[in-house]
Order: C-alpha cells, then sequence, then structure tokens
C-alpha cells in the first residue's frame, strides 16, 4: 500500500492537497457547527464533538473509497458527482500570477487519476486526523 503511494507522490502534489484539505476543512467545520447550531436549539444539547467526530469518519470513510479507487476500484456515479462538485471556474479579465512565475504550477485537474486520488485520500486523512482532535478536545 505505502509502496503504491511513494511511487505516486510527487512534490508537484503538495498544492493540490493544500487546497483539496483546506476545502474539506472549511466545508466541515461549516456543516458541523451549523448542524450543532440547529441541534442545540431545537434540543437544547450540545453536539459539537459528537458531530466533528462524526465527520471525521466520514473523511476516513471517504479516504478508504479513494485508496480502493487508486487499487482499480469504479465508481461511476462518484466520478459524475466530484466532477460536477469540481467544474472549473471561469476564466477572469485579469492576469494569472502565472504570467509572472517561471514555474509551473500543477492544478489539480491537470493531474492524472492516480494522483487525484492519492491527493484525495490524504486530504481526507487529514481532514479526519483533525476533526478527531477537535473532537475530542471538545
Amino acid at each position: 500500500m505505502f509502496k503504491k503511494f511513494r511511487q505516486t507522490w510527487s512534490s508537484d502534489l503538495i498544492r493540490p492537497l493544500i487546497h483539496r484539505a483546506f476545502t474539506r476543512l472549511v466545508w466541515g467545520l461549516f456543516l458541523t457547527l451549523f448542524l450543532a447550531f440547529l441541534l442545540a436549539r431545537a434540543g437544547g444539547r450540545d453536539l459539537r464533538s459528537e458531530l466533528m467526530l462524526l465527520y471525521g469518519i466520514l473523511c476516513l470513510l471517504f479516504a478508504w473509497l479513494s485508496r480502493l479507487q487508486m487499487d482499480g476500484l469504479k465508481l461511476p456515479r462518484l466520478d459524475w458527482l466530484r466532477t460536477k462538485i469540481d467544474r472549473k471556474r471561469p476564466a477572469r479579465g485579469a492576469g494569472d500570477m502565472i504570467d509572472f512565475v517561471d514555474e509551473e504550477i500543477q492544478s489539480y485537474e491537470s493531474l492524472s487519476d492516480e494522483e487525484r486520488y492519492l491527493v484525495l485520500a490524504l486530504a481526507d486523512l487529514l481532514c479526519a486526523l483533525i476533526f478527531c482532535i477537535i473532537s475530542l478536545i471538545l
């Protein structure tokens, strides 16, 4: 398992990994705190810790699915959902920073399938670890 990770990993994957992990962290914090607020208003009980643990377990499930996809599992509806969620943003009229940088920046869309699954698995594992730690603290 780790051999495949080491073969696929390169330093170009750091930027997409940070982007995916940060996005998942923000969405997870928003969803768990919003649901905790709604449930506290309805029932009067604070469920932040349990909801963050649940989101951490959900991230572990998604990391496992990404790892299975690295081994060849095909989930057509999941790929369709990811393409719908991760749609390209429209081009802006202003120049990009890439015009001024000599180094080529690799975007998530230009990655191969195996690199995408590795980035998704690592981002989900990172988010699961952070949310499990937060759920223990709260």
